[in-house]
């Protein structure tokens, strides 16, 4: 059982709703807050490609409940009215991960998340008491990672250089693809405050989560495989997508739990409102993490990697704010990315 929560606005035995629940953020998210006593109902598009979800909850939390619900368009009217039934809090997730560099997504994103936003202020109007929606949003949202470029991110920074790769008809076709999700998420996040603050009686509080990239353990590598970032990691391992590397360039890295914990903060803590909360644990290169997964495993990784020098961001404030958020969770540091990388390999390579 988790550490007790300081000052919670939503007391444990809530209800949340989280959206895109078998994705690796979003299952950690849920196991988070049923390790606190809070109850979860998930949206997933099938809930037969994802009945793996009960037994591994019910055997990682033997009293907790959870609920899955299926929604296959989370842009169609209407989808959220019969999951919003007695829900205090929502956790958005649900993302297009394609990297398809198909402009069409961009607006769909948009639509997705307004439409959570929307269901919930009808909700409330209908009388639910919903206090708050957390979407997932992104470090790229905040700025896209270039290396060797001093920058100072706020909360008030938004990323320029994918949007403007996007008009640029020299960019490659294989680097469209990760700009447009850039954008979907840089996009999707300014519209929600946007909306937020055009729709001053929704009866809630809009709290968004910016994850950096993403380490650490997958709760089912049976039935979640590669899921987003984490999959870089092994495939760096293995050998496979080796042109990923030439285009992920240093930048800062969360470990996937400390991604979710953030979210329950956003969602459950009291005095949290209004709030971009920086994900950002530490900053890494790729060169240092085949470093950890050579003495890990033993052999060195198949992956020519080019020296691109470091990351020179920093962070007014933010990291601050997410430690103190931490710290009400019961957590005294981020995870180490040593740690979170050993244990990313490890959920595929156990050890004998």
């Amino acid at each position: 059982m988790a550490a007790p929560t300081t000052d919670p606005l939503l007391p444990p035995g809530s209800l949340l709703l989280v959206t895109a629940a078998n994705g690796l953020i979003a299952s950690h998210i849920v196991d988070q807050l049923l390790d606190r006593g809070y109850r979860v109902r998930g949206t997933v598009r099938d809930r037969s490609r994802c009945s793996w979800m009960t037994p591994l909850f019910q055997n990682r939390h033997p009293h907790s409940h959870l609920e899955l619900v299926e929604i296959p368009d989370i842009n169609a009217p209407g989808c959220y009215d019969a999951p919003l039934k007695g829900v205090s809090a929502i956790i958005h997730t649900a993302a297009n991960m394609s990297l398809t560099d198909e402009p069409s997504i961009i607006p769909q994103a948009i639509k997705a998340t307004l439409n959570i936003m929307e269901a919930a202020k009808n909700a409330n109007e209908r009388g639910e008491k919903i206090k708050r929606v957390v979407p997932t949003s992104s470090s790229w949202a905040v700025a896209y990672p270039r290396p060797n470029v001093p920058m100072e991110l706020t909360a008030e920074s938004y990323d320029t250089f994918a949007s403007k790769a996007l008009e640029n008809p020299d960019t490659p076709k294989e680097f469209r693809g990760l700009m447009t999700y850039v954008v979907t998420k840089l996009r999707s996040e300014q519209e929600a405050w946007k909306w937020w603050k055009e729709n001053s009686t929704c009866g809630f509080t809009l709290n968004t989560v910016m994850p950096a990239t993403c380490m650490g353990p997958v709760l089912s590598p049976d039935n979640q495989s590669y899921p987003s970032t984490v999959g870089f990691v092994r495939s760096l391992y293995e050998g496979k997508n080796a042109e990923l590397f030439e285009w992920l360039d240093p930048q800062w890295f969360v470990d996937v739990r400390d991604a979710a914990r953030l979210h329950v903060a956003g969602a459950v803590l009291g005095g949290v409102e209004g709030e971009r909360i920086f994900a950002f644990s530490e900053k890494y290169t790729w060169t240092g993490v085949a470093a950890v997964l050579e003495k890990e495993m033993g052999s060195k990784v198949p992956v020519q990697l080019k020296d691109k020098g470091t990351d020179m961001t920093t962070v007014k404030g933010g990291r601050e704010r997410a430690e103190e958020l931490l710290r009400r969770l019961g957590r005294h540091d981020w995870v180490k990315c040593e740690v979170s990388v050993r244990e990313n390999i490890r959920c595929f390579y156990p050890k004998p």
